[in-house]
């Protein structure tokens, strides 16, 4: 899961893109397995990985706020580098 969709979408549309770090444990939450680097240049060429979530509804606290998922499917598998094990 991502932040607010607001400032993102705003990045976006202004071409301001970040290097992302993804980071896998085991499913006890404990466990590193493995990190990936995903480089600006190649998030820029897919930005489809940012998916909008529906907003909050009129009863929620924030109503209306909108965050964003990262479609990690999304991106080439070329494009990500492995941090964590070296392989």
């Amino acid at each position: 899961m991502g932040a607010a969709w607001g400032p993102q979408q705003a990045r976006i549309l202004a071409g301001i893109y970040h290097g992302l770090y993804l980071v896998g444990y085991q499913q006890d939450g404990k466990t590193l397995v493995r990190i990936d680097f995903v480089p600006p240049h190649i998030i820029e060429t897919t930005p489809s990985v940012f998916e909008p979530r529906k907003p909050l509804s009129n009863t929620a606290k924030r109503a209306g706020w909108r965050g964003y998922l990262l479609n990690i499917s999304a991106l080439p598998k070329i494009g990500m580098c492995r941090v964590y094990p070296k392989s």
